[in-house]
């Protein structure tokens, strides 16, 4: 999925502290602005450090995701909103769905969401295979034995578990979501195992761009 050619603002939902996503989009685009966003006041200032290259192109801000006013007025609309490895973290699907909602009024119209997250395996079969996939991969990698005795121990939990799985949502609960957000031609961009990179666009006219 590519943002279009950007040339306004773009939103970091989440993660700010984070600073690979937001310096990716200013590289890329080189006439975007960035307003990047987290919870963490030290990940803020980690980002501070690394994101000081870019001037005013890139504003920090910390923000708490349980708040109802988490995205400030003043930044206005946004071009994108990108999230990264974050709104799982909330463990509160129902609160993902309002900040999703959040997000699609923040959007200018043929605005574009972008969520990389990791998402629960939609059966508790392909949870079981996803964490046999994981353990072979870590010990090829060379992971400690403690960790692989661990990751044994969870794919032994009882079923009724296993489904229901350690994130808050499977994929197409999310799509679902965004849907219901008011999101257009959502889809899944990227997938492996439990990670996903999936979102929408925010067309105010109800129809899908050409």
């Amino acid at each position: 999925m590519g943002l279009g050619d950007v040339r306004g603002r773009v939103g970091e939902a989440a993660a700010g502290g984070r600073p690979e996503p937001s310096t990716f989009i200013l590289d890329r685009y080189p006439h975007a602005t960035c307003v990047a966003q987290d919870g963490s006041e030290p990940m803020l200032n980690h980002a501070r450090h690394l994101a000081a290259k870019y001037g005013q192109r890139i504003k920090l801000h910390q923000s708490d995701l349980f708040e109802v006013d988490w995205l400030p007025q003043q930044f206005g609309l946004f071009d994108a909103v990108v999230s990264s490895s974050c709104l799982h973290n909330l463990r509160d699907f129902k609160r993902i769905r309002e900040i999703y909602g959040d997000i699609h009024a923040h959007l200018k119209p043929g605005g574009a969401f972008v969520n990389a997250d990791l998402i629960n395996a939609p059966t508790a079969a392909l949870h079981q295979r996803y964490d046999r996939v994981a353990t072979a991969r870590r010990h090829r990698e060379g992971a400690v034995a403690e960790d692989l005795a661990a990751m044994v121990r969870q794919r032994r939990r009882p079923p009724a578990t296993a489904a229901r799985g350690p994130f808050p949502a499977t994929l197409d609960q999310h799509l679902t979501a965004l849907k219901a957000a008011g999101f257009k031609d959502v889809d899944c961009f990227w997938k492996e195992l439990r990670r996903a990179v999936f979102g929408g666009y925010a067309y105010r006219s109800g129809r899908s761009r050409r």
